[in-house]
């Protein structure tokens, strides 16, 4: 049987064996895949919220530049065409890619969609630095409540126009309120007006200290107005009742001092208007010859009368009569 063969190492053999076993890689740890997992989930997530806030602020900036647009154009009475922007279109949000453990299939997270605001399409609002944008004011009316427009209402605007009815800013005289009152009422007679517009016609017509009025009385009153609670209202501003007594009183006192018979006539009925209804024709000449002037009457009481405007006719001759005597009487001292 040979001999065994002696294997012999060298020492720089020895060495590189021994300095090889020292450089070997630890044993790699195990992975938190839960902790991992989590960590994905809350960047995807902190991005998506950005990424909706971004949008929802670019929504609130186009929105209030078309507001002010609308704004602007109703101002100008122009009709708002719609707006193209060519190429300005909000880019959707790319999703974010899944990341891949090893060991472990994460599924993808859904992209959070765009906020698309309904017939907005603006480009963005140009911010110029240092100075301060004021915020846009707030619009009128809300998309589609724009109040329609009442077309017989502005039919019978334009018809007052041509009935020349002038505005009432308020008075002490309860003569002159009620002539305004009076020729209100004519005009919207004229021109047919319906009973619901009555009211919008006579607030159109009211200035100063009357409509100042007005506006407090509405605030007393809760529910829509009327036109009857406008005339009685009216009647308890401007006629009340140691105005209306003092009025009657002057007309049961009344004289005809030196004015003409004309004149004496355009008192007489003034006053009458606030003594009441009360008065036939006889009545009303009556008191009209009790008014004249003694020399006057004294003519006119001889003779019978129709009505107060036949005795007026009359009496204005025999007015006309003596003043020419007395003419006539001045001349013949003269020349004596």
């Amino acid at each position: 049987m040979p001999p065994r063969k002696r294997v012999v190492r060298t020492r720089a053999a020895s060495a590189s064996r021994e300095g090889g076993d020292k450089h070997v890689p630890p044993p790699v740890p195990p992975i938190d895949q839960n902790a991992l997992r989590q960590m994905v989930q809350d960047a995807a997530r902190q991005a998506a919220q950005e990424a909706v806030q971004q949008a929802v602020q670019e929504a609130a900036r186009v929105a209030a530049q078309e507001v002010v647009r609308q704004m602007a154009a109703a101002q100008q009475g122009q009709q708002i065409p719609p707006v193209q922007v060519q190429g300005h279109q909000q880019p959707p949000i790319q999703p974010v890619p899944p990341v891949q453990v090893q060991g472990h299939h994460q599924p993808p997270i859904q992209p959070v969609p765009p906020v698309q605001v309904q017939g907005q399409q603006q480009p963005p609002i140009q911010h110029v630095p240092g100075v301060f944008q004021a915020p846009p004011p707030p619009p009128l009316y809300l998309p589609g409540q724009v109040p329609e427009v009442d077309e017989t209402l502005m039919r019978v605007m334009r018809q007052m126009k041509t009935v020349d009815l002038e505005t009432f800013g308020g008075t002490v005289d309860p003569g002159a309120a009620y002539n305004w009152k009076h020729r209100l009422a004519l005009c919207l007679q004229t021109i047919n007006c319906l009973l619901r517009l009555c009211l919008n016609i006579a607030e159109l017509y009211l200035r100063g200290d009357a409509l100042v009025w007005w506006d407090g009385v509405r605030l007393m009153r809760d529910g829509d107005m009327t036109y009857e609670d406008f005339l009685i209202a009216f009647d308890k501003k401007y006629f009340p009742r140691e105005a209306l007594h003092q009025k009657r009183n002057a007309f049961e006192h009344r004289r005809q001092g030196t004015r003409s018979v004309r004149e004496y006539e355009r008192e007489f009925c003034q006053l009458r208007l606030f003594a009441g209804n009360n008065f036939d024709q006889e009545d009303l000449i009556r008191r009209f010859l009790d008014g004249m002037r003694v020399d006057l009457r004294g003519r006119c009481s001889m003779v019978t009368y129709t009505s107060l405007e036949d005795l007026v006719d009359k009496a204005a001759v025999q007015e006309a009569c003596i003043t020419e005597e007395q003419k006539f009487l001045k001349g013949a001292r003269v020349m004596i």
